[in-house]
C-alpha cells in the first residue's frame, strides 16, 4: 500500500474551500458557515438539508451508523433499516424519508421483523417492489434474508439453508440477470472473503429466491471487507473499489470489475482495472452510488491511513477514469447514501467519527446536468502531490 498519493484537484475546476489540504481531516473540524459547499465551478455542489429536514420532521431515526438504505422510486423516498444509535445499540426499525417534503416517518410494521442488526446489506427489487435485506450481525454473523413489501409494509423471512452468512459485504442488483449479487465480507470464522453469491429475484424462475455460488477462483481480487461496489448496467459488470484486509489491518486502493457471463447460470470473470492518471487513496467504510444518468460510480468518505476522510470521487464507467470532486461533508465512516434519479442527486445520511454522538445529518450532492469528462480534460492542471 502507498501512504502518499497524487491527485488532480478537480481537473482544473476551482475549489472554493480546503484547497491544498489532505482529503483526511480531523473529525472535529468545524462545519462550513454556509449550508452550501461548492466542489467546483461547474461540477457539483453539496447542500446541507439537515436544518430543513428537522424543521419539517418531528422525529428522525435514532440509527445513524451501519444502517442499510435504499431508494423507493414509487414513493420517492429513502428507506432505512437497522444500524446503531448513539449508545451503540443495534435497532430493527424501518424509517422512510419523503424526498418531496424532507419528512421522516417511522413505518408501522405488521407481523414479524428481522432482529436488530448492523453491517447488513439491502437493495431495491423493482420486480416485486420490495427491499431485500441480507446478512449482518448482532454478535454472531447471520445468513438472514428478509424481504420488506414497501406497499403492505410487511416483512417476510426468506432465510433458508442456501443463504451464506455474511457481514461487511456489498450487494448490487444485476438487472439483466434479475438477481441480488453479494461479494466479499466476512463471517464469524473467516475474514477477507472473495466469494460471490447470487439470490434469484426472477418470479418466473424455478430457482426464485434461491442462492447460487458464483465465485470465480481464477484471477480474483484479494478477499476484503468494508469495500464499495455498483452494478454497471451498460457493460454488465460489477465494479468495486477499496476495502480492508482485516487480518493484515491494511486498506486497499484498487479497482476491479467482475464481468458477468451472458448466461445467468454461468460463472463470470474478474479483471483488475488499470485506472488512468490517478485513483482515490486507500480506504474502508466508504459509501457509493451509481449515477446512471452520467454513468458514474461515486464514492464518499470512509477511513484511511490518514484517518477519517471526507473526499468525493467519481469513476467514469465509460472510460475507467477516476475524477476527484472533493471535498464533501465532515469526515465520517459507516454512513449511508442513495441515488435519487428524479433529481439526479446523491443523498447522504449519518455516519460516525468517534465523537460524542453520531452524525444525524442529511446532505445532498447535486452534479450539473452538462457535466462531462471531456470538458474537464481541456483544463486539467499540473499534478499536485498531497502528503
Amino acid at each position: 500500500m502507498t501512504s502518499r498519493f497524487c491527485m488532480w484537484l478537480c481537473f482544473g475546476l476551482a475549489m472554493t474551500i480546503l484547497i491544498g489540504r489532505s482529503a483526511a481531516q480531523e473529525p472535529n473540524a468545524p462545519a462550513s458557515d454556509s449550508n452550501a459547499v461548492s466542489t467546483g465551478a461547474t461540477l457539483s455542489q453539496w447542500r446541507d438539508l439537515t436544518a430543513p429536514m428537522r424543521q419539517a420532521s418531528q422525529a428522525f431515526p435514532s440509527a445513524a451508523e451501519d444502517c442499510a438504505a435504499i431508494y423507493d422510486p414509487i414513493a420517492h423516498a429513502l428507506v432505512l433499516f437497522g444500524g446503531k444509535d448513539d449508545h451503540n445499540e443495534n435497532l430493527s426499525e424501518v424509517w422512510a424519508l419523503d424526498l418531496n417534503a424532507n419528512v421522516w416517518q417511522k413505518l408501522a410494521v405488521e407481523g414479524a421483523s428481522p432482529p436488530a442488526s448492523e453491517d447488513h446489506v439491502a437493495l431495491y427489487d423493482p420486480l416485486s417492489h420490495r427491499m431485500i435485506l441480507h446478512g449482518g450481525e448482532n454478535g454472531p454473523t447471520w445468513n438472514q434474508t428478509w424481504s420488506f413489501d414497501l406497499k403492505a409494509r410487511r416483512w417476510r423471512d426468506m432465510t433458508d439453508s442456501t443463504a451464506p452468512r455474511r457481514e461487511d459485504h456489498t450487494a448490487v442488483l444485476d438487472s439483466r440477470g434479475k438477481r441480488m449479487v453479494i461479494f466479499g465480507g466476512r463471517d464469524s470464522r473467516r475474514a477477507n472473503l472473495y466469494e460471490m453469491w447470487a439470490l434469484n429475484l426472477n418470479p418466473q424462475s424455478p430457482r426464485f429466491e434461491k442462492w447460487k455460488n458464483l465465485t470465480a477462483e481464477e484471477n480474483h481480487p484479494p478477499g476484503r471487507v468494508d469495500h464499495v461496489a455498483v452494478y454497471d448496467r451498460k457493460k454488465n459488470r460489477m465494479v468495486l473499489y477499496g476495502g480492508w484486509d482485516k487480518d493484515e489491518n491494511e486498506c486497499f486502493d484498487d479497482t476491479w470489475a467482475f464481468m458477468f457471463a451472458n448466461r445467468p447460470d454461468s460463472i463470470g470473470h474478474w479483471r483488475k482495472l488499470k485506472t488512468r492518471h490517478l485513483h482515490p487513496p486507500e480506504r474502508r467504510h466508504a459509501v457509493s452510488v451509481y449515477d446512471e444518468a452520467r454513468n458514474l460510480f461515486i464514492i464518499c468518505g470512509g477511513y484511511g491511513d490518514k484517518g477519517y476522510i471526507n473526499d468525493v470521487w467519481a469513476f467514469d464507467l465509460t472510460s475507467n477514469v477516476w475524477i476527484n470532486i472533493t471535498p464533501g461533508p465532515r469526515p465520517r465512516l459507516d454512513h449511508q447514501a442513495i441515488y435519487d434519479p428524479r433529481s439526479r442527486r446523491m443523498l447522504l445520511w449519518g455516519g460516525d467519527a468517534k465523537l460524542e454522538n453520531k452524525f444525524h445529518d442529511l446532505w445532498e450532492l447535486a452534479i450539473t446536468p452538462d457535466w462531462s469528462l471531456d470538458s474537464l480534460r481541456e483544463t486539467r492542471p499540473p499534478k499536485i502531490s498531497v502528503k
